[in-house]
């Protein structure tokens, strides 16, 4: 099987995806692999590349009375392609809430007698969203992230969420994780590890490097977070922590990359720690100017609660930048603590500017950090690698691979 036999369809996308998501995409693309993404409309800054396709979905956005003169010519074109396939599809949509319906069918009905080697999901939202797409023929793959499996099953107003997770773990070919420990807790909800990969984040290191420039004589102390501003990111920690610093005489600058539904909350916490004249929110940036930021600090400060491994600390650590972390999810599997990184308990303020504080002060333990760091993503979580693993499973996937189905996790 070479790659450019595959043909891949991605499914619950919105655009831009999240960055990681969008490397992914034209790695596979460069490697051969024709990859479709069904979108309402052609973006605008689309890449052109003879190999990334994308198809329209029906727009959501039309009135009521037109969307339903619109599911007419859509069904009537399915019901054409594959009358077999749209009557399951059809028959799956009035199983859901009245109100879901028509969203379904608009999701899952342009789908109908269409042909992908593998059906891929970058989320398990996205497969349960889509879920009568499990009625059709061929190979489904879900990625299993963090707070789908972590946070998402224990959210008020979520009764059927845990159902489907494990209907759509039962009826995939493959699941891919993004860490050990989150395989592992993906278990709890039917996970066979026969259907298993783990996949580690691929990190550009040409791109997230260390500055050439040497940073001598500096007298500020400057930390960085990247995340979106939520509350599983843990950011009032990390502001505590920051206040912590500077009690303790250490004249610092945190700023945080990234946006989000918390952000005034965070610019409360900010002014009610009387942290204004130390704390920035820069918003979300671009991959070059979240870099350009990283090689500016001295610091990568990570107070998260719920991760799986995650891509901004892997850049912090591509940058030869020491981080603390708190340890939650799969984050035992990139950093070791004393050795690339300072590790401390979740939700432990007075730990992590102990940890801060050690940094400041040390800049030979920091710069030491900081080297093996950059040596850990360089060797074990390379961008090359993600995408060579992913078109390895999705070849297995289509060719029945004996590893994959004999349940080899790896």
């Amino acid at each position: 099987m070479t790659e450019s036999s595959l043909k891949v369809l991605v499914v619950g996308l919105s655009w831009p995806p999240e960055t990681f998501i969008e490397r992914l995409l034209r790695g596979l693309a460069a490697k051969g692999v024709e990859v479709t993404v069904t979108l309402e409309s052609r973006p605008s800054d689309w890449p052109e590349h003879p190999n990334l396709v994308w198809r329209r979905l029906p727009a959501t956005r039309w009135p009521r009375a037109i969307r339903l003169m619109k599911l007419i010519v859509v069904a009537a074109g399915a019901f054409a392609r594959s009358p077999a396939g749209a009557t399951r599809l059809w028959r799956t949509g009035l199983r859901r809430p009245r109100r879901a319906r028509l969203r379904s069918w608009y999701r899952t009905l342009p789908h109908a007698g269409r042909r992908w080697d593998v059906m891929y999901f970058p989320w398990n939202s996205a497969a349960i969203d889509h879920l009568p797409l499990f009625e059709l023929e061929g190979h489904k793959v879900i990625s299993c992230r963090g707070s789908q499996i972590q946070i998402a099953p224990h959210r008020s107003r979520r009764a059927t969420y845990v159902e489907d997770l494990r209907t759509t773990f039962e009826r995939a070919s493959a699941v891919h994780c993004v860490s050990k420990a989150l395989l592992e807790e993906a278990r709890c909800y039917g996970l066979q590890p026969a259907k298993a990969r783990v996949i580690y984040a691929g990190v550009d290191t040409e791109l997230f490097s260390p500055e050439k420039r040497r940073r001598e004589g500096r007298e500020v102390f400057r930390i960085v977070s990247t995340g979106s501003l939520i509350w599983r990111k843990g950011h009032e920690y990390s502001l505590v922590a920051v206040r912590r610093l500077v009690d303790a005489g250490i004249e610092s600058r945190y700023e945080i990359i990234g946006d989000g539904p918390d952000r005034d909350r965070i610019l409360f916490t900010i002014r009610d720690l009387e942290l204004e004249a130390h704390v920035r929110l820069l918003g979300r940036l671009r991959p070059e100017a979240v870099r350009d930021r990283l090689q500016a600090s001295d610091a990568f400060l990570f107070a998260s609660l719920s991760e799986g491994v995650p891509n901004a600390l892997l850049e912090a650590m591509a940058c030869g930048l020491p981080v603390v972390t708190a340890e939650c999810g799969g984050i035992s599997e990139a950093v070791e603590d004393g050795v690339n990184g300072l590790t401390v308990p979740v939700r432990d303020p007075a730990a992590l500017a102990r940890a801060l504080i050690e940094v400041a002060n040390n800049p030979e333990l920091a710069g030491r950090l900081g080297r093996a760091a950059r040596a850990t993503v360089c060797q074990q979580f390379a961008l090359e690698r993600h995408i060579e693993e992913f078109a390895s499973l999705f070849r297995s996937v289509h060719s029945n691979d004996d590893r994959l189905r004999s349940g080899s996790a790896h």
